[in-house]
């Protein structure tokens, strides 16, 4: 064969996240399709569980009280998270999605005072200046590779808080940086020196996961250690989708490790996977 009777190669595929999320979620308008999909459904819904746990008990160390508060939510997906809102009984949930799916879902399942409209977080955003007492943006900041969209969404995050108001992050925060397709991983340091720049003093950071989730943040022999328990835990939905039975071997790793995580993610300062990372506006910020 002939070097021109060989095909060319196809062409990459650069990361577009409006084309890239609206793809996946039109897909798999799931906790899988948001959470990791190598690990099925069952298990992501056992890991959001996880996700809700800890959180809550992060917003009770802080003390920060959601009844009757405005919330801003940057990239909410299948809408987990105003779920919870709902049930701790926010006063008004104003919230943006890249996806047309994501907006159309939430407006017909939630009150309708409740705001949500398709936009680029990255973005300068309808919303008024000092106007919410909590934003948050929850396994979305790494998803904006560009500097200009993760700087373009935290000017939106410290713009819309009240002066006293909290921002909750959900990140891996690393102590290096890496970057990977749709995913970069920012560090700690940078997350604490961009939301002072904006006037947000970072008051808490605890892990979110310790195994139930991709470990990033790695060095030394734990580096060795978190890949083969990550490598262990999506092993069971893996061989089992051979033979029909990757969701039910999902549930059961999920529901297996749910109470020792929960253990862990108290235990543990930091932890090798994405953290919760809380920042407070001073009183002296403007909008």
């Amino acid at each position: 064969m002939t070097a021109e009777s060989n095909p060319p190669p196809a062409p990459v595929r650069t990361y577009e996240p409006d084309r890239f999320w609206n793809e996946r979620l039109n897909k798999d308008f799931s906790l899988a399709g948001v959470g990791h999909a190598s690990v099925g459904l069952q298990f992501n819904r056992w890991a959001y569980r996880l996700r809700r746990a800890v959180l809550l008990r992060a917003l009770r160390r802080v003390g920060i009280g959601i009844a009757g508060k405005a919330i801003l939510e940057l990239g909410f997906g299948t809408g987990f998270y105003l779920d919870l809102w709902r049930s701790l009984a926010a006063a008004q949930v104003t919230a943006f999605d890249i996806t047309d799916v994501a907006v159309t879902a939430a407006r017909a399942r939630f009150p309708a005072n409740w705001r949500f409209e398709r936009a680029d977080i990255g973005q300068p955003l309808p919303v008024a200046p000092a106007s919410f007492d909590l934003v948050t943006a929850l396994d979305v900041l790494f998803h904006l590779v560009e500097d200009s969209a993760w700087n373009g969404a935290l000017d939106n995050l410290a713009g819309a808080l009240k002066p006293g108001g909290f921002a909750l992050i959900f990140d891996k925060c690393q102590s290096q940086e890496s970057a990977r397709g749709h995913v970069r991983r920012r560090t700690l340091d940078a997350y604490v020196e961009a939301l002072k720049a904006r006037g947000l003093e970072v008051v808490h950071v605890s892990p979110l996961f310790v195994f139930m989730n991709s470990p990033t943040d790695l060095q030394g022999l734990g580096k060795v250690f978190y890949k083969t328990c990550w490598s262990l835990t999506k092993l069971p939905y893996k061989l089992g989708r051979k033979i029909g039975l990757g969701e039910p071997l999902g549930w059961l790793t999920g529901v297996s490790l749910y109470v020792p995580e929960l253990l862990a993610t108290r235990l543990l300062k930091l932890g090798p996977s994405t953290k919760i990372l809380i920042a407070r506006k001073g009183l002296g910020a403007r909008g």
